[in-house]
C-alpha cells in the first residue's frame, strides 16, 4: 500500500517521505506545496486494516457488484483514503497547484494503538517543520457527516505475581489468579459505578470492560502470574495517568494503546468551515459524536484543530462482507476537492 502511494504521488509531483516503525510497517507524508505555502492543511488516513477472520468474501480481492466495492478495508478505511487523493487530484488538474500546501498523510497501526498517527503528530509541531498545519481532516466512514468529538481509549494490561508450587502442596505457592480477583472486583464495584457520575453532554459516560484473562501454565502448578486486558474509553476533559491509577491501583500495568479523546467546538473556524463546504457539496451538513477513537485525537492533542469525515457507513465496516457504496465513495471525492478548494 505505502510503496504504491509512493509511486503515484511523486508521479503528481508529491515530495513523499517514509518512516518506518518495525516490523514492516510505514508512515507516509506527501506534501504538495501549494500557491500560498505559508499555510497548510493535512489529510490523515490510516492504511492498516482488522482481522479477516470470519469473513465470507476474498478480503483481498476487490469486487465490485451492484454499484459496491466489496473487500476488507473497502470502507473501514481504503475508501475515504482514496477520496483524498483523488479530490486533490481534480485540483491539480484544474489549477495546476492547491491554494495552500496540503500533506497527505497515510498513517500506520491506527486499529492497534495509532503509534503511527502519534508519530506524525510530533513531527509536525517538530522544530523546523514549517508550516504547520492549520487544521487537520482525518478519513473515516461517517457517511460524509462531521465527526467533532468522539471517545478516547486506554487499554492496559494488569498483572498479579504469584509463587509457583506443585498444585499437590498449594500451601507453599501463591496463586496469582486467586490475587486477580479482588481486582477485578474493585473493578466492577468500585470503578464501574463511579464512571457513571462522569457525563459529557454528547458522548455520555466513560465504559469500562475486561475483555481477556490469562494465568498460569498448567494445571498442576500453583499459578505465578496472572494477566488481565482492560479497554476503559475516555471522554474528553479526563487526564491519562489519573485514569491509569484508577484502574491498576498498585499492581503491575502496561499500556498497551493509547487514543486521546477528540472534542472540536461546532462553532469554531474550522468547523464552520467544513460545514459550509458539506452544505454547499452535498447540500446538508450534519455534525456527530462517536463513541470509537480515531487518529484525530493525536492531531489535536498536540494543538492542530480536528475532525472526522469520510464516505461509507461505520456499520459496514470490520464486517463478513466489508463493502462501500460507489456513490459514497464519489461524493467524498467532491467533497474533499471542494474542501480543498475552499482554502
Amino acid at each position: 500500500m505505502v510503496m504504491l502511494l509512493e509511486e503515484l504521488l511523486r508521479e503528481w509531483g508529491a515530495r513523499v517521505e517514509i518512516q518506518e516503525f518495525p516490523p514492516s510497517r510505514h508512515n507516509l507524508l506527501a506534501t504538495f506545496i501549494g500557491k500560498d505555502p505559508t499555510r497548510a492543511i493535512l489529510l490523515d488516513a490510516h492504511t492498516d486494516t482488522v482481522s479477516v477472520d470470519g469473513m465470507i468474501i476474498a478480503p483481498f480481492e476487490p469486487t465490485v457488484r451492484g454499484a459496491k466495492l466489496y473487500g476488507r478495508g473497502s470502507c473501514d478505511t481504503k475508501g475515504p483514503m482514496t477520496a483524498m487523493p483523488m479530490g486533490l487530484r481534480r485540483v491539480l488538474d484544474r489549477d495546476g497547484k492547491p491554494p495552500v500546501t496540503i500533506y497527505f498523510g497515510a498513517t500506520c497501526n491506527e486499529e492497534s494503538g495509532a503509534t503511527g498517527a502519534s508519530a506524525l503528530a510530533e513531527l509536525l509541531i517538530g522544530d523546523g517543520f514549517s508550516p504547520r498545519p492549520e487544521f487537520a481532516l482525518v478519513a473515516e466512514p461517517t457517511d460524509l457527516a462531521i465527526v467533532h468529538t468522539h471517545k478516547g481509549a486506554i487499554r492496559l494490561d494488569i498483572t498479579t505475581h504469584g509463587v509457583a508450587a506443585h498444585s499437590s502442596t498449594p500451601d507453599r505457592g501463591v496463586n496469582a489468579i486467586y490475587k486477580m480477583l479482588p481486582v477485578i472486583q474493585r473493578l466492577e464495584r468500585e470503578v464501574l459505578p463511579a464512571l457513571g457520575s462522569i457525563k459529557h453532554p454528547q458522548l455520555g459516560s466513560p465504559t469500562l470492560s475486561v475483555g481477556v484473562i490469562t494465568g498460569g501454565s498448567q494445571v498442576n502448578i500453583v499459578p505465578e502470574w496472572c494477566r488481565i486486558q482492560v479497554d476503559r474509553r475516555l471522554v474528553p476533559g479526563e487526564v491519562r495517568d489519573e485514569v491509569i491509577q484508577q484502574l491498576a491501583g498498585d499492581e503491575t500495568f502496561v499500556v498497551t494503546e493509547y487514543y486521546p479523546a477528540l472534542e472540536q467546538a461546532v462553532d469554531s473556524r474550522v468547523s464552520l468551515q467544513i460545514a459550509s463546504v458539506c452544505q454547499r457539496t452535498l447540500g446538508r451538513a450534519q455534525f456527530l459524536a462517536a463513541p470509537y477513537a480515531t487518529n484525530a485525537g493525536y492531531y489535536q492533542a498536540v494543538g492542530i484543530p480536528s475532525l472526522v469525515l469520510g464516505p461509507g457507513s461505520l456499520s459496514q465496516a470490520h464486517t463478513k462482507d466489508e463493502f462501500i457504496e460507489l456513490s459514497q465513495l464519489e461524493r467524498g471525492v467532491d467533497l474533499f476537492a471542494e474542501i480543498i478548494r475552499s482554502l
